[in-house]
């Protein structure tokens, strides 16, 4: 049996008239048997006072909310469906036709997994881990052989091509991609885990429940969300929180604490959206104030790298920064006070996920714990390939945590892929003796020998980002800016205002030494370098990771790690 709850068949022939007809979950949508959703119809074009009747089954579907947003249009809600086994008919007559055929399969489980690690780094295509592996692992310079392959890549049980798209788009940003993988649904861009309406309200569109939230109401699971980006930023809310706009931030942070995901484990970034608006740097526009409240929902808060290796809690909660983690290459190899300022002990992903992990293990029913490496995409972004890369190598690190750690742990499956790609490649390597800058340093074909990355080690074993010889990395979707090839030890913006409607490249990086103007490709009021629709990789490690192999699309993902750990979404806890 296939694990799908397939929505295809979807006819709009023979309208009565020319109303335009919507039905959510969407034509072809993929639902696990027993998951939750919000079913939503939508007749347009309508004459005032017309209705539509919908029916399931053959049977007029009950308690159907009805609206009417516009003098021309009725709509028909109906919150928290869930569907058998079988072959199912959804029916829209009257004001306007329509017809969906539904089909749940009941998942067959191909092994027990009781555990889940899903790490995500955001951004991270297969050329930033190709990158990543040319630096810390190299070549012997004496016969050409690689020195071996990333954590990641290595001791692997399965592994997959994912391919990525939106609801309204084949390119994606991180919030529906992120959603895919939480609730095996093709979303719209900047959505989260929810169904376009025609409302300006963006938290009454319709829901569907994520794995986060079958496996925490099946299983009575515990739930973990990780990531060095702010607290409330698209990936760790997509499997948490649900709303049309990414940007809603205050209600993704209550969502948090209030929402049916319920998680026991949040680590992040960013307090800005967690504290009231008379704190310095924040963003909310109330006096809501979620380190306070969350301890009386039982949580321990930690603000430092000491204050949570310390923690033994139950349930745990945990914001390092007023916004994003600094870049693994700040806080580790440059140190420069003016970037860092007051966090001084921000923890590694690695410590953050050796507690979550602790924190989790007390629950007998398992959990769902999912780790971002969240700055590898924000780096990519402004075309700062070394941070980007170095944050890459700080979840590789963390990865060979998670491994060790289910090699005692049997039931534990251990999955590393990505949301999204940006369009990094390696093109050459660069002699930085000759930097920075200069073209005549970018070295081909046998020219470029052997990078140097290895001959120098910071305190946790990554390679020093200032080698002799490097990498020469560039992006193939780029503003106007100025290249140097070079680290800078203080994070420049590629692009500033022109003062218009454009932008311009940085003139505090056009003047640094050796650089030089690139002319880019992407429209004028593009500030900085965008995803990709390049493929993604996906790492597997533990029970059920067959189910991951060959190419496969990423809300493939969703259904996967269900099977792996036999959800029957149809069930609820102690039931």
């Amino acid at each position: 049996m296939t694990l799908a709850l397939a929505l295809s068949g979807l006819a709009l022939s023979g309208l009565a008239s020319a109303a335009d007809v919507k039905i959510y979950p969407y034509n072809g949508a993929r639902l696990l048997a027993g998951q939750r959703f919000d079913l939503r119809v939508e007749v347009s074009g309508i004459t005032a006072g017309q209705e539509a009747a919908v029916t399931l089954d053959g049977k007029a579907v009950d308690g159907l909310v009805k609206t009417n947003s516009a003098a021309d249009s009725v709509e028909y809600t109906l919150r928290n469906v869930s569907l058998p086994t079988g072959t199912h008919t959804l029916a829209v007559t009257g004001a306007g036709t329509g017809q969906a055929t539904m089909i749940a399969d009941a998942p067959t489980p191909t092994a027990q997994a009781k555990k889940i690690i899903l790490f995500i780094g955001d951004g991270m295509g297969w050329n930033t881990v190709r990158a990543a592996e040319l630096i810390a692992r190299g070549y012997n310079p004496a016969n050409g052989m690689s020195n071996g392959r990333l954590e990641m890549e290595t001791g692997l049980s399965s592994m997959a091509t994912v391919t990525t798209s939106s609801y309204d788009s084949f390119l994606t940003d991180s919030a529906n991609t992120a959603s895919s993988i939480a609730t095996g649904q093709k979303v719209l861009v900047n959505a989260l885990s929810v169904y376009p309406d025609n409302t300006k309200d963006t938290l009454d569109n319709p829901r569907v429940e994520t794995i986060a939230e079958i496996l925490r109401r099946t299983k009575g699971a515990g739930v973990g969300l990780v990531s060095t980006a702010f607290g409330t930023d698209a990936t760790p809310a997509a499997f948490a929180a649900h709303t049309r706009a990414r940007s809603d931030y205050a209600a993704i942070a209550d969502q948090y604490f209030k929402g049916s995901a319920k998680p026991d484990v949040l680590m992040f970034g960013g307090s800005n959206d967690f504290i009231p608006q008379t704190s310095p740097g924040s963003r909310r526009k109330d006096a809501v104030n979620w380190i306070d409240d969350s301890q009386k929902l039982g949580f321990t808060f930690v603000s430092t790298r000491d204050e949570l290796m310390k923690a033994n809690a139950t349930k745990l909660f945990g914001l390092f920064n007023l916004s994003n983690f600094n870049a693994y290459l700040d806080r580790v190899q440059f140190k420069d006070p003016k970037v860092i300022g007051s966090f001084t002990d921000q923890p590694y992903l690695w410590d953050m996920t050796q507690k979550a992990i602790e924190t989790l293990d007390k629950n007998p029913n398992g959990y769902f714990l999912m780790v971002e490496a969240g700055m590898i995409d924000k780096f990519e972004h402004p075309l700062d390939w070394q941070r980007g890369v170095w944050d890459t190598l700080e979840l590789d690190k963390t990865v060979a945590l998670a491994k060790k750690y289910q090699e005692t742990h049997p039931d534990v499956l251990v999955l590393v892929t990505a949301d999204h790609a940006h369009s990094i490649s390696t093109f050459a390597g660069y002699d930085n003796t000759k930097g920075p800058g200069s073209r005549d340093a970018v070295l081909t074909y046998q020219d470029a020998k052997f990078t140097t990355y290895l001959d120098k080690m910071d305190p946790n074993g990554i390679p020093m980002v200032t080698p002799t010889r490097g990498l020469a990395v560039g992006f193939a979707g780029v503003p106007d800016y100025c290249e140097t090839f070079t680290a800078r030890s203080v994070y420049k913006d590629p692009t500033i205002s022109d003062g218009g409607t454009g932008y311009a490249p940085n003139p505090d990086i056009c003047t640094e030494a050796g650089a030089y103007f690139r002319t880019g490709n992407l429209p004028r009021n593009t500030n900085q370098g965008v995803h990709s629709a390049d493929p993604l990789p996906l790492f597997a490690f533990g029970p059920g990771a067959q189910n991951f192999s060959g190419v496969m699309d990423q809300t493939d993902i969703f259904f996967m790690i269900a099977k792996a750990m036999g959800v029957d979404a149809t069930r609820d806890a102690g039931k």
